[in-house]
């Protein structure tokens, strides 16, 4: 089994790409961009990324009411939260995006703090 695997395992999700090593873990929401339903990867992902250089990457898309408690439990574990913004128009429920970074932790430690702090903050999987 492959580094990116374990790591994917971490998160209960599968490997998006391997080198950087990109995994994503689909969040449970129901939603629509301009009335559609989506369950596209652009819109509800959890996922991180592992480059050799130490650089390690997280992005989730969260309802308004996890907003607070995944930045308390990202910084709670020594993740630095970068941003927070929206990527969509006219979607419902209101969609919001957190982005986290660090430098030269082990990638399995990031993955693992990664998804304590979302499982601590309530969201939900897939």
């Amino acid at each position: 089994m492959s580094t990116c695997q374990k790591l994917a395992d971490i998160i209960g999700g599968e490997v998006v790409q391997s080198n950087p090593c990109v995994v994503m873990h689909l969040r449970d929401i129901r939603a629509t961009i301009l009335g559609r339903r989506t369950l596209s990867p652009l819109a509800l992902p959890f996922m991180l990324s592992f480059e050799k250089n130490g650089l390690n990457l997280g992005e989730s898309v969260l309802l308004e009411r996890e907003v607070n408690p995944m930045l308390d439990a990202l910084r709670k574990r020594g993740l630095k939260v970068t941003a927070f913004h929206n990527h969509w128009l006219f979607e419902e429920p209101r969609l919001m995006y957190m982005h986290w970074e660090n430098v030269g932790m082990d990638p399995f430690e990031f993955a693992k703090r990664s998804f304590e702090a979302a499982r601590e903050a309530g969201l939900k999987f897939i």
